[in-house]
């Protein structure tokens, strides 16, 4: 809404999955409960959505004699445009629309069907009243257009993907945390097994706002698996006192085999340089033996 200094001020707001005819009808009948509360003289300035249009023609706020439905001339005219295709009509179109004596929009409009009947046809079928000043009775107060509230949508688009985040957040907490490094602020996370999918491992990376999953970057809020919580293990000195002590039971023996135990590392070539010595050393002992 406008106040009476021309400033913005936001009234209402609704996430909704789509701009539909239902979500719209859900919408006004909010408004008119909540906001409006029966104020008579009410003008909505909107665009040309079918699902809109139809919602208001269904309440009683919008129509005679209680309020008015106004087209935001921008649109009219991007419309306009996407049909005809002609800059030079669009400018008239606009000039059409936002003139306020009657004589002048007439005689822009002969202009446009003089260049294209097609584009006048175009124009001549919307109602007047919708779309012109010099039709609208003085309802609109002077706004053609819905750019005022557009710096509300920028505001708001953030708030567009909230529905997804709230879905993730329940989602991440059947995930798993197995590894965290507070240095790299990274961390490796487990998703949960469904319908045969599941059991990943993906790589978080907090400091670079992405996921090996790509959805984060994607759609640039932070995935089911950047919303795991998990609480890591503090210093030594906090851990609760077990009320136990350890005792030493000598009876209990790691049985072990005669002779040097087997290693389990990986040889490199000094190793295999001994053993070919060792080898060496062994056949020329055998010489000797036989020789002698």
């Amino acid at each position: 809404a406008l106040d009476g200094n021309q400033q913005v001020l936001p009234l209402a707001f609704a996430i909704v999955d789509e701009e539909t005819y239902p979500s719209w009808k859900w919408f006004l009948q909010q408004l008119s409960r909540h906001v409006i509360r029966g104020r008579r003289r009410m003008c909505l300035i909107s665009d040309r959505h079918g699902g809109l249009i139809k919602a208001v023609r269904e309440g009683p706020d919008f129509v005679s004699p209680h309020g008015v439905h106004r087209y935001c001339l921008r649109h009219v005219c991007s419309n306009f445009n996407s049909i005809i295709k002609n800059v030079a009509l669009k400018d008239l179109c606009w000039q059409a629309g936002s003139e306020y004596q009657l004589r002048k929009f007439n005689r822009i409009m002969e202009e446009i069907k003089k260049q294209d009947v097609k584009a006048f046809a175009y124009l001549d079928q919307i109602n007047k009243e919708k779309w012109t000043a010099s039709h609208d009775g003085g309802w609109r107060c002077g706004i053609l257009t819905t750019n005022m509230s557009e710096c509300i949508n920028g505001v708001l688009k953030g708030a567009r993907r909230l529905l997804m985040f709230i879905s993730w957040q329940q989602k991440a907490v059947e995930h798993m945390v197995t590894k965290y490094s507070h240095a790299q602020q990274s961390s490796s996370v487990v998703s949960r097994r469904q319908n045969r999918h599941g059991m990943n491992t993906h790589v978080v990376k907090i400091a670079n706002r992405e996921c090996s999953c790509g959805k984060w970057n994607q759609f640039g809020i932070p995935c089911s698996h950047a919303q795991k919580n998990f609480e890591p293990v503090q210093s030594e000195d906090y851990w609760d006192d077990p009320n136990f002590q350890l005792v030493y039971d000598p009876t209990i023996r790691t049985v072990t085999r005669p002779g040097r135990n087997q290693t389990t590392r990986i040889h490199n070539e000094m190793d295999w340089r001994q053993r070919q010595e060792a080898q060496q050393q062994q056949g020329d002992s055998s010489i000797q033996e036989n020789v002698s």
